[in-house]
């Protein structure tokens, strides 16, 4: 051990085979595929779900087992955010969006309420900050970079809570009765990257490292320490920005997929609709409710015979 940092650091292009890690891996990966067997939708809605779950698994792969992960841990404080954010912006979504959305498989009472807790608006901003400004103090990420099972504490931590703010956006299962709009779900991604965006700002523009551990690790890629922390800081601002693009990309495409369906099976896609009659209001006329009953009288008809012709200036009422 060296300035806090062990000596024998892995090599830069080896692989994390942390086995917390693992296993929370294959737990979520092995769970969504169950409920997605058990939600009863159509191939092609299920062809959908595993996309997006193979989405998240190969995302989530890349920034905890990858060497990704390894640079992110003992070596680049840019690559650890560039982890952080796939692992906060990208992975809950795709996860969230690989759930059945059946009513039938939702949790217990107790853990909807559970979950309707810690999903709360409110709750979940400050859970995700708090994770994520908490571990990204100078004694916690040093612990971390020191311990394999406290950085696999934070990774987990972070995924959760992250998770639990893309909830009440993605609503899996059986919607709730009260949703945020998409425009109240744009807001509330809005607000909760604000602190990480001013965060992000004080790191790029410090003047020392916040950081000592990092200050001992080999230089990869010709990165000092300074750059190395601007350009995290410079991503750190970038995750709000992230953040909403993601948001906008998944509520627009989570509207489409909820959109009712309008086609009234005549393959004109809804346009022409059969238009139903509508009771009349009471006073109204004899005749009018006769041709609303289709009981209509016959015009009369003109007699037959020639035409007179009267030359001009006839008529009645001339002398």
């Amino acid at each position: 051990m060296r300035y806090g940092v062990p000596v024998d650091l892995p090599p830069p292009a080896s692989v994390n085979a942390d086995p917390l890690l693992i296993g929370v891996a294959v737990a979520l990966t092995a769970g969504t595929v169950w409920l997605i067997r058990r939600g009863g939708e159509e191939r092609h809605v299920r062809g959908r779900r595993l996309l997006s779950l193979g989405l998240a698994v190969t995302l989530l792969v890349a920034v905890w087992f990858s060497p990704v992960a390894v640079v992110a841990q003992h070596y680049l404080l840019s690559a650890h955010l560039l982890q952080v954010t796939l692992l906060m912006g990208a992975v809950p979504p795709l996860l969230l969006l690989a759930l059945p959305r059946d009513p039938h498989l939702s949790p217990p009472r107790a853990v909807r309420r559970l979950l309707r807790v810690l999903s709360h608006p409110v709750v979940a901003i400050i859970a995700v900050n708090g994770a994520f400004f908490g571990w990204h103090t100078t004694g916690a990420y040093s612990a971390a970079m020191q311990n394999d099972w406290v950085n696999a504490a934070a990774q987990i931590s972070l995924l959760l809570t992250s998770i639990a703010f893309w909830w009440a956006i993605i609503t899996p299962f059986s919607p709730p009765e009260r949703a945020m709009t998409p425009l109240m779900k744009m807001g509330y991604i809005l607000l909760a990257t604000i602190p990480q965006t001013f965060g992000g700002l004080v790191v790029a523009l410090a003047h020392h490292s916040l950081f000592p551990v990092y200050a001992t690790a080999p230089r990869l890629l010709g990165l000092d320490v300074l750059t190395d922390q601007q350009i995290a800081g410079a991503s750190i601002a970038l995750v709000s920005k992230v953040a909403l693009f993601a948001a906008f990309i998944v509520i627009f495409m989570h509207a489409l997929e909820n959109a009712p369906d309008t086609d009234d099976g005549g393959g004109d896609g809804g346009l022409h609709k059969v238009i139903e009659p509508q009771p009349l209001p009471s006073g109204t006329p004899r005749w009018l409710l006769d041709v609303a009953r289709g009981r209509t009288v016959a015009e009369p008809k003109l007699p037959r015979g020639p035409r007179v012709r009267e030359p001009a200036g006839s008529g009645p009422g001339r002398d």
